[in-house]
């Protein structure tokens, strides 16, 4: 007859019971940190696609305002070269008008110097004569002075109407150049308005992924910054700041929840 210890056996299944509790605590943990890994990828990448539907709307939105700063700016290049044709026809009329009064005033010269011819025959004395002759010559250099000033004149109203020519090729280019501008405008404003529209769609389903509990602030965040709202860490780095991020957020980002730098308030997530 065999001798058997109950206590041993006892101790046995205790042992065994304790093996099997732990084992099964493990892989309740493994499966838990698996559904954990799990939900923070989710939301990682819901956060990354949502973050690049914002950038794509900020650039459609820039290329939507682009187009009337566009034709603003060519508008005022138009308004300019009108503005300068304006000025160049003025200045035709001023060189025009300075050579006229110096034909004018030709004429009144020679009409001096015949008269002064006529007295000179009739000179008395000559002391008369000479005085009559010096004034003849006078007046002959102040004829070829008016000359050389109407000369000069009639040059400057021919440099005129020629720059004025350059300058109306000027404007017609600018003309041309300002209604491509807006008929491109024109053409590319409902492709953007309508890519604009589908963007708004896609995000506003991109951001179902953020918790109710957290809309309120996302949208004042979003509002305030736009496609900056958000920031992917870089070795545990806000992006935006540089700020580190701390262990504790760090590990709620990495079960999925949303957080905030505690820094610049951006959203994070992990690229």
């Amino acid at each position: 007859m065999k001798f058997q210890c109950p206590s041993v056996y006892s101790w046995m299944l205790d042992l065994l019971h304790c093996c099997f509790s732990l084992l099964r605590v493990r892989s309740e943990a493994i499966d838990s940190w698996k559904v954990s890994f799990k939900m923070a990828s989710v939301t990682s990448a819901g956060l990354k696609v949502l973050h690049g539907l914002l950038h794509q709307l900020a650039e459609a939105e820039a290329g939507l305002l682009e187009g009337p700063r566009r034709v603003a700016v060519a508008d005022r290049q138009v308004a300019a070269g009108e503005q300068q044709v304006e000025q160049q026809k003025q200045a035709i009329k001023d060189a025009r008008r300075t050579a006229d009064e110096a034909n004018l005033r030709l004429r009144s010269k020679e009409s001096d110097i015949l008269k002064l011819e006529g007295q000179l025959n009739t000179a008395s004395s000559n002391k008369e004569y000479d005085i009559i002759k010096g004034q003849i010559v006078a007046a002959k250099k102040d004829r070829g002075e008016i000359e050389e000033t109407g000369l000069l004149g009639l040059e400057a109203v021919d440099e005129a109407q020629r720059r004025l020519k350059e300058i109306e090729a000027e404007l017609q280019k600018r003309r041309q150049q300002a209604q491509a501008v807006k008929s491109e405008y024109e053409v590319l404003k409902p492709k953007l308005q309508a890519g604009i529209e589908s963007l708004q769609q896609q995000i506003s389903e991109a951001e179902k992924v953020i918790p109710g509990s957290e809309a309120a602030t996302w949208k004042r965040l979003r509002l305030a910054h736009a496609a900056t709202a958000m920031a992917p860490l870089e070795d545990d780095f806000c992006s935006a700041c540089s700020t580190r991020i701390t262990s504790q957020d760090m590990v709620r980002i990495r079960t999925g929840v949303f957080v905030y730098c505690r820094d610049c308030g951006r959203a994070l997530y992990e690229a």
